[in-house]
């Protein structure tokens, strides 16, 4: 199985992509950052689909995702091996619901910890809701890295490391389309390739 897994990962991740232009660097990359900040914010709705190659270092997912928020409400359909093969999550700031292909339904605080728990892959659901964005999390304390046009290169959150490896335009918005996050202390590997985005009001 662990022969294969670098194999997985590197059909996800090379299917779909597409070059990118380069862009020229700004004047000044804080301060672009911080207007960046202000734009993302003012997203009140999105929606997305993607691919994830999760690893834990024993066992490797291929992962279909649709993710769709508005405001605090969300709703994240995940496809894939583990299981029935399909679980949908359903929640807010107070709560989430897990729903499986079996028409059960389990409930619990926070996302992460209630997909683990029913199926085994762990990946940060918290942290993913903002870094899908290009932004940090309310949590985030420490200074993340920039690039040249004042966007999310690098951030450590919640002892994950995030690395920001490619921007798409998307309605004269850069958003992240492809995102590496790893967690060393427990060696999980999670790889994010978005294909498509919708975003709604500002």
């Amino acid at each position: 199985m662990k022969k294969l897994l670098p194999l997985l990962a590197a059909i996800l991740l090379h299917a779909g992509c597409t070059s990118v232009p380069a862009l020229k660097p700004v004047a000044d990359p804080q301060r672009a950052w911080q207007e960046r900040q202000q734009q993302l914010s003012r997203i009140q709705y999105w929606h997305l689909s993607g691919r994830m190659a999760v690893n834990n270092g024993s066992e490797a997912w291929q992962i279909n995702l649709d993710w769709q928020q508005r405001g605090e409400d969300y709703q994240i359909q995940l496809n894939g091996p583990f299981g029935a093969g399909k679980v949908r999550l359903v929640g807010n700031a107070h709560g989430v619901l897990l729903h499986d292909s079996n028409d059960q339904t389990f409930y619990a605080d926070h996302p992460g910890t209630l997909l683990y728990e029913r199926t085994g892959v762990m990946m940060p659901v918290e942290g993913l809701r903002y870094w899908i964005l290009g932004l940090a999390s309310p949590q985030q304390q420490q200074q993340p890295e920039l690039d040249a046009q004042g966007r999310l290169a690098y951030l450590e959150d919640a002892n994950w490391q995030v690395k920001f490896r490619r921007y798409a335009d998307v309605n004269s918005v850069q958003l992240p389309d492809k995102i590496f996050i790893n967690k060393s202390t427990q060696d999980i590997d999670v790889r994010l390739v978005i294909d498509n985005w919708q975003l709604g009001a500002f």
